[in-house]
This record gives C-alpha cells, structure tokens and sequence, in this order.
C-alpha cells in the first residue's frame, strides 16, 4: 500500500514538474557559462554610459552613441576607425537610411548625417528639442523621430522642412514602420500614433502607461507588438484596435522580438524575460537577477540573446530553453547587434563596448 502510494506521489510529482517547467524557469539550477563557445575579441571603453543601440552596416562597421557626447564607429573586429563629437548627450540609436548614409540625432538638437566611416555628410537641427528615439525613414524619404518637446516630426531631409504632428509630453517611443507604409510610434501620452507614409494621422490607440523605447513588432498583416510602462505587453492593429494584452509585474522598456515560430520575446523590469504564444498567452518565462531593459536579438541559428542588468547575457533555444549565460562588463539597456560573422556587439551602462565572437552553430553545441 505504500510502495502503491508513493509511486502514485512520484507520478503526480513528475507531472507537476513538467508542467512547472514549461511555464517558469529561474536559478533554481547554475546554467552553462558560455566562456568554451564565446571568445572577447576586442573592448572598447568609452567616458559615459551607453544607451544607444548598436547598429551594423552591410559591410559589419559598428555605429553608436554615447552619453560622452561623441558617436563612434567600429570595424567589425572592434577597432576604432573614427568619432565624432557632439554637443551633447547621444542617447538616440543610430539609423541606416536608403541612401547608406547614417543618421542619429543629440540632445543639441542636431541630426547627423555620415557615411560607414564616420565622415560627416550633413547636419541639420530641425527645432523640436533634445532627440530620444531613432529616425525611421518612410518610403517617400521622410523622416520620422520623436523629441523631448514638439512632437512627432516628419522631416524632408533634402530642404530641411518639416511637418510637425503636435504631442503634449515626451516622444520617447520607438518609431516602426508596420504592413510597409504605416508608422507607429509610442507616446508619453500614453498613445500609439498610426500614420500613414504623408504624416497624416491615421488612428490611435490608449495605453494606461508611457511608451519609453520600445518599438512596435509587427507580426501578422495590420497587426503589431508593443510594450509599455503600464506594465502591459499589447497587440494592436492599425485600424486603432487593441487585439489583446500580457500583463507583466513590471514596466516594459524592451522591443518585442517576433521568432520565425511566431512566439514573442521581450523583456520586463520585473526581471523576467517572457516567452508568449503567437496569441500573447504565455508560454514560459525566465527570471534574472535584475531588471530587463534590453531588446532580445537573434543569431542565425535561432539563438535568442537577451541582455540584463545583472550584467549578463542569456542565450536561449527558440523553443525557450536556457542554453547558459555570459558575464559582461557592466549593466545592460542597449540592445546588442549581431553581426554576418557571428559576433555580438554588447554596450553597458558603464561605457564599455564589447565584441563577442560566437561558435558557429551555437546552439546545437550545448
């Protein structure tokens, strides 16, 4: 009768354990350090924090700003090609645009224009305060970004005009554009904008909570991700109609990152790092030691790479397995960039910039 129950006990217990594990996954275990499949191939140390993200060109050069005022670019073996000084605070990440050229706006109020190597192009100050976000580029060449004062701008970057789209707080939000030519962009307001390509306003949707950084994911036809600090993951659609929202335990800063299974993938600053079904239900989670500020990024394989204020990296399966961790130098807000030959390039909060190459087929090694 005991032996009857206990292995009825070791049944349930089993069950239970599956279960548990598919829908939450902490430190209950030390998981893998990746030193064996990850070599540091170069740093770089700059004077400030870095909140801007990472950005590579076709040919893998490395672009990002610092809160030291100067913007840099990298081969894509981390040494130093140039910088560029500014007069103040880069914060906003670099954009690509379709002519090569890159762009990135200060908290002087300025864009800069350059080319893969640092050589200034143009700059040009459209009037409408310090610029946060990253410049989104519509398919008639305007220019979108977000400031700390006038709103959403629309800029004709060929004669400096621009149209202004009037917002009472902050435009910290991502701009993305979504189904081609619509571009949504999150507010202070506690909106979603939706435009179409001739900055006329196309709908909007409330949110209960500020959109700080991150930007909209599309993921069906019309329909996008998007996180906000009401602590709310939603899912949208353009015609101005939230489809569903996740509640997570703490504001989200991070870009949700759609896998070719159509599972989302972001980041909270309740420490954990979500994995939802393609119907934003969850279906696992993994805890950090601190809050996640950072966008998940992809390496070819599927590796999912996901960066953490408790300085580490954490390098998932795309079925949502930890597959180990990596200790970097310091905090982590901006997103990594993965470059064509497996390396990652990581910035911290405490000015570090560091090159990561990765063993090819990183994920069927571990």
């Amino acid at each position: 009768m005991i032996k009857r129950n206990l292995q009825s006990f070791l049944r349930f217990f089993s069950v239970f354990i599956i279960i548990f594990s598919n829908t939450t996954s902490s430190f209950s275990g030390e998981p893998i350090l990746l030193n064996k499949y990850i070599q540091l191939i170069n740093t770089f140390k700059t004077e400030k924090a870095i909140f801007s993200s990472p950005i590579a060109t076709w040919n893998d050069n490395v672009i990002v700003g610092s809160h030291d005022k100067n913007i840099y670019f990298f081969t894509k073996d981390g040494n130093l090609i140039s910088k560029y000084q500014t007069q103040g605070w880069v914060h906003a990440s670099p954009s690509i645009l379709s002519d090569s050229s890159i762009a990135i706006g200060s908290y002087d109020g300025f864009i800069y224009f350059f080319n893969e190597k640092g050589k200034l192009q143009n700059k040009i100050k459209p009037g409408g305060g310090s610029l946060f976000t990253s410049i989104v580029e519509l398919p008639n060449r305007l220019l979108v970004f977000g400031t700390n004062k006038r709103g959403i701008i629309f800029l004709n970057k060929e004669d400096s005009t621009s149209h202004i789209y009037p917002i009472k707080k902050w435009v910290h939000g991502t701009p993305k554009i979504i189904d081609n030519d619509k571009l949504v962009i999150g507010s202070n307001d506690k909106y979603l904008y939706v435009f179409d390509e001739n900055a006329r306003l196309l709908s909007k949707i409330k949110t209960n909570g500020w959109i700080m950084h991150s930007a909209p994911t599309p993921l069906n036809q019309n329909s996008f991700a998007v996180g906000s600090y009401d602590k709310s993951l939603y899912i949208c659609n353009t015609k101005g109609t939230t489809v569903s929202s996740f509640k997570t335990k703490g504001r989200i800063h991070s870009t949700p990152l759609k896998l070719k299974n159509s599972k989302i993938v972001f980041g909270s600053f309740d420490r954990f790092i979500y994995f939802l079904k393609p119907d934003g239900t969850l279906f696992t989670k993994f805890k950090t030691r601190k809050k996640v500020v950072s966008s998940p990024v992809c390496l070819a394989d599927g590796t999912i790479i996901v960066g953490s204020y408790d300085k580490h990296l954490y390098f998932f399966s795309p079925q949502g397995v930890l597959l180990g961790k990596y200790k970097t130098k310091g905090k982590i807000f901006a997103t990594p960039v993965v470059l064509s030959n497996n390396t990652i390039v990581v910035c911290t909060t405490n000015g570090y910039i560091e090159f990561l190459k990765v063993k090819p087929k990183f994920a069927s090694n571990i």
